[in-house]
């Protein structure tokens, strides 16, 4: 095959920044922080398309509670300074320290936390607040 005339791939996305990849718990505590990351709080740095702003943060999906959209090893770059809208992706944080990622539905007046496998529960949001919008999404094979 002639790579010159390759027609199914094309050069991909500028890279605009390194954002730090967190662990769930730091994501849980995240929005509190003032300080938000010193060098090395990072599990590792991951460069992406999105154009980084001053508290973007990556977290690695876990779990299947999101699939298929989302499967486990999925790396989301979140913003914590988006206002969160009905049908955005998010990571909220329940009532003890943990975070997780659900997207997030209204009806009527009140708001809920919605995993895409159905297998899951819809839980309302209750208890929880949202710590960051995510604004996009990659997957790693290796």
């Amino acid at each position: 095959m002639d790579r010159d005339h390759d027609e199914n791939v094309t050069a991909g996305p500028e890279l605009r920044g390194k954002i730090p990849l967190i662990s769930w718990v730091q994501a849980g505590n995240f929005a509190e922080a003032t300080d938000l990351l010193n060098i090395g709080d990072a599990i590792e740095w991951v460069e992406s398309s999105v154009q980084p702003h001053e508290n973007t943060f990556a977290l690695r999906v876990a779990g299947d509670s999101m699939e298929p959209d989302f499967p486990a090893g999925t790396v989301l770059i979140v913003e914590p300074d988006l206002e969160a809208h009905p049908g955005d992706y998010v990571i909220a944080k329940n009532g003890d320290q943990e975070a997780t990622f659900k997207q997030l539905v209204k009806d009527g007046a009140d708001w809920y936390l919605k995993p895409l496998n159905p297998r899951y529960p819809i839980k309302a949001l209750t208890g929880c607040r949202i710590v960051g919008v995510v604004r996009a999404a990659e997957r790693r094979f290796r």
